[in-house]
């Protein structure tokens, strides 16, 4: 029996010890499992991310240009106006009456005119027999000019009776475009979006947020734009002509395609954070129902969308030792042996990260697992994943970022 269990102990420590080492042997006879994908030419197209709201192109926002009530309102929101057409018209009454009490004015300087001319033809005729006689001695030098005085002072008073009827005239045109006021028209062709005034409230001429201030909002909602806020961090890559995907809140899986069509200079600034707010012109199919300042968000993208050289962003090593710039790398599979090469790199985004030095075209560059692929050395041998792994691999790993995200 001592016998027996001598053997046995000595059989378990066999395994032990044998068994681990014959299995790394094979393992490293085999090769470690990678994945491979060759490097080839992909659509790079590295987007920023921003928020926003709808705009119509073309919006104008009515607001009196008196005060006055309103008297009548011959539209309602919703409906199509043309230019020109009259929209709302306020109380009239006293501006007609400051045109009545104007012309009356005026009539009355004309009569006043009419005086001075005949005072003038008057003082005329006075010192033309006045000049005879002084110059006959009849009379003596103040009687002269005592009459040549009166005859200037009449033609200075006719002039300033000419010069007040013209000011009349100017306050009359005055009173006379003050009424025309009193009817809005509509100043370009479209819709009536907003209609905040009611028939009996006072329109007071503001540009403030006050009652009565606006009266209507008239807008071409056929042509609708996007305003974005970009992050300061992110405008200098923002340029003119870039392509932007829009998702409007009302169709969040629908991308509406659009352009950067202007750049604000300045910025805004909201709780000590700075945007630059950036205009997307957008082309919009007819069968959606878009409002002015419904929320959207975009990304913009970057690039130009040309085809460059690419490896899986997954693939690419850095390394940054002692503070020194980060210098970058890939493995790849020759003849079944990792090389581990530095590369150059250009765009990325979310997927694909472009390599300008390092690797050619059809290169087969191990993308995972991640461990083993941080792991590797040159010289190791390699065996590349069967498919059906690589597949269950991918899944597992689509499936843990799923419930990261929480989705089902």
């Amino acid at each position: 029996m001592r016998i027996n269990k001598k053997w046995l102990g000595l059989a378990l420590v066999a395994v032990v010890i044998v068994v681990p080492l014959a299995l790394r042997a094979k393992s490293a006879g085999a090769g470690r499992e990678v994945e491979l994908q060759p490097a080839a030419l992909h659509e790079i197209r590295p987007t920023i991310l921003a928020s926003g709201l709808l705009a119509y192109r073309t919006e104008v926002k009515l607001t009196a240009e008196v005060t006055a009530k309103v008297k009548e309102i011959l539209v309602k929101e919703g409906d199509d106006v043309q230019k020109g057409q009259v929209l709302l018209r306020l109380d009239p009454e006293s501006y007609r009456n400051a045109i009545e009490r104007e012309e009356a004015g005026q009539r009355q300087n004309q009569i006043g005119i009419e005086r001075q001319r005949v005072a003038l033809e008057l003082r005329k005729k006075q010192f033309e027999r006045t000049d005879k006689l002084f110059k006959a001695g009849m009379i003596d030098r103040s009687r002269f000019d005592e009459d040549r005085n009166q005859l200037q002072l009449a033609e200075v008073e006719l002039k300033a009776s000419e010069e007040a009827v013209r000011r009349a005239a100017a306050v009359l045109a005055e009173a006379r475009d003050q009424l025309g006021k009193t009817e809005v028209r509509a100043p370009i062709a479209g819709r009536v979006v907003d209609l905040p005034i009611k028939v009996g409230e006072t329109a007071i001429p503001s540009t403030m947020s006050l009652a009565g201030a606006q009266l209507m909002t008239v807008a071409d909602t056929a042509a609708t734009q996007a305003e974005l806020k970009v992050d300061e961090g992110d405008i200098a890559k923002v340029a003119l002509d870039q392509v932007v995907d829009l998702y409007p809140a009302a169709y969040p899986d629908r991308a509406l395609k659009g352009t950067v069509e202007k750049i604000a200079l300045a910025p805004t600034v909201e709780n000590q954070a700075r945007a630059y707010k950036v205009t997307v012109r957008l082309e919009v199919p007819a069968e959606l129902r878009l409002r002015s300042g419904m929320s959207c968000r975009a990304e913009i993208f970057l690039s130009d969308g040309k085809q460059r050289l690419a490896v899986p962003v997954e693939a690419l090593i850095s390394e940054d030792k002692d503070g020194k710039q980060a210098r970058h790398y890939v493995v790849l599979a020759r003849e079944g042996v990792a090389a581990r090469v530095e590369v150059g790199l250009g765009l990325s985004d979310d997927h694909w990260q472009e390599i300008t030095r390092g690797v050619k075209a059809g290169d087969s560059v191990v993308t995972g697992p991640g461990r083993t692929l941080r792991e590797l050395k040159d010289g190791d041998k390699l065996t590349p994943k069967p498919a059906d792994k690589k597949d269950a691999a991918d899944k597992k790993d689509q499936n843990a970022k799923q419930a990261d995200k929480g989705q089902p």
